[in-house]
């Protein structure tokens, strides 16, 4: 992607069925580089295709219902992405016969999608599962709207606290995070992939009120809620 993005392009809604799923599948693979290069065996077009398979199933956790995008109408493209899951998402996708189908398949679905079902089903938290730009259009203020549009929409909705996790040593998603109010709960072992070392992931939460940065409030547009925000401050 080599044209430049503009604040003023950007759109900020849930997905839709006719969203490019390769946009969707690409953001989901570069999100973390131990889950999902080993899910897909160090392979794009794996994530691809699985993905671009099971969107539209009912039940699925990567589900059109639980995402949310960044989208830049003037090139049609996805640039940032947000998965969130709560204890009333749809989980009754039927992961077992991909779990047959290799051990990479197997051993992320059993501890890492399993894990993360069973952790939001037992809790009262939005749980966002990713939380993602692009990496060429990165340390542009994307991840930052998205993220601010996500939340103050979803607090619109009646959602009271919000949950993620990240890996410890990256340094710039925790500091975006802090920005935003959320506070660090704890360490824990993430999922490993390929590693032969435990991966450390902190846990982060926010309460409805906690501090939003209003900065960017200029350009956003969240479909949905409001169709166009220009202009209007702090609706969203």
């Amino acid at each position: 992607m080599n044209k430049e993005v503009r604040i003023e392009d950007l759109i900020f809604r849930k997905a839709k069925k006719t969203d490019n799923t390769d946009d969707i599948a690409t953001l989901i693979y570069q999100t973390d580089p131990y889950i999902y290069p080993y899910w897909f065996q160090n392979d794009l077009n794996k994530a691809k295709e699985f993905l671009g398979k099971n969107i539209k199933e009912p039940g699925f956790i990567f589900n059109y219902e639980n995402l949310y995008v960044a989208y830049d109408s003037s090139v049609k493209k996805i640039v940032g992405l947000i998965v969130a899951l709560d204890k009333n998402t749809n989980f009754d996708f039927d992961y077992e016969k991909y779990a047959r189908t290799n051990k990479n398949q197997k051993v992320t679905i059993n501890k890492y999608v399993k894990a993360c079902i069973k952790d939001v089903v037992e809790n009262d938290d939005l749980y966002i599962m990713n939380c993602t730009v692009l990496q060429e259009c990165r340390g542009k203020k994307i991840g930052t709207r998205l993220l601010r549009t996500f939340i103050k929409g979803k607090e619109r909705d009646g959602y009271e606290s919000f949950r993620l996790d990240c890996l410890l040593h990256n340094l710039r998603a925790k500091n975006l995070y802090h920005s935003f109010g959320f506070k660090e709960m704890e360490e824990v072992t993430g999922f490993k992939g390929y590693s032969d070392k435990d991966v450390e992931v902190v846990v982060f939460k926010r309460h409805k009120g906690d501090y939003l940065p209003e900065e960017f409030q200029k350009y956003e547009h969240y479909e949905g809620i409001r169709s166009v925000l220009a202009d209007i401050p702090d609706l969203i």
